[in-house]
């Protein structure tokens, strides 16, 4: 079943309530509710859910969404796996994978962001890859920036990561060396 409605505003409200449709509109809102897909110009969810959200505008507060394309993403206490805009802003949420032109986290975690300018206040990323990384307090297992302002602990930065790829390649180099000895096999 798939629902379309051009060029008008839509809300959906209900406890539990999951529609196993598609919803386009010019502004779609979202009470409690789940739903496979979301196109609008506006999308507000509140304690809802869907797989895919596409929009010019995306607010989502206590709730979450496999996949979000917006050029500007808030997320308030909510998940969400992957979500590509052109500026987010999450606060306390879980995102799996980040892609932006600006991110900012507060109080948030990030499997990995890949974005041109990243601010974090009390947030943590596993893998960051960022042409300018502005930071309160960080957490970042590998960090490959640019430019990084403030404190940022990592167990792999950007040096570390040049000289582990550079140690590995010459390790399997040797190794690969040392078994054409072995074998004697010319080439």
């Amino acid at each position: 079943m798939e629902e379309r409605v051009p060029n008008s505003d839509v809300g959906f409200e209900g406890e539990d309530t999951q529609l196993e449709q598609e919803v386009t509109a010019e502004s779609v809102n979202l009470s409690e509710v789940s739903v496979r897909a979301v196109t609008a110009e506006l999308v507000r969810m509140s304690e809802s859910g869907a797989s895919n959200v596409t929009a010019t505008e995306v607010e989502i507060r206590g709730g979450g969404a496999l996949q979000v394309k917006a050029e500007q993403f808030s997320l308030q206490q909510g998940v969400v796996g992957i979500a590509e805009a052109g500026t987010m802003d999450f606060s306390n949420g879980w995102i799996g994978l980040v892609q932006s032109e600006t991110a900012v986290l507060n109080g948030s975690q990030a499997g990995i962001i890949y974005s041109q300018a990243a601010e974090l206040t009390e947030s943590r990323a596993s893998l960051m890859v960022a042409q300018r990384v502005q930071a309160d307090a960080i957490r970042t297992t590998v960090l490959l920036a640019g430019r990084v302002e403030g404190p940022v602990e990592t167990m792999v930065d950007t040096p570390r990561a040049l000289f582990a790829g550079l140690s590995a390649g010459i390790a399997i180099g040797l190794v690969l060396f040392v078994l054409r000895l072995i074998t004697g096999r010319r080439g």
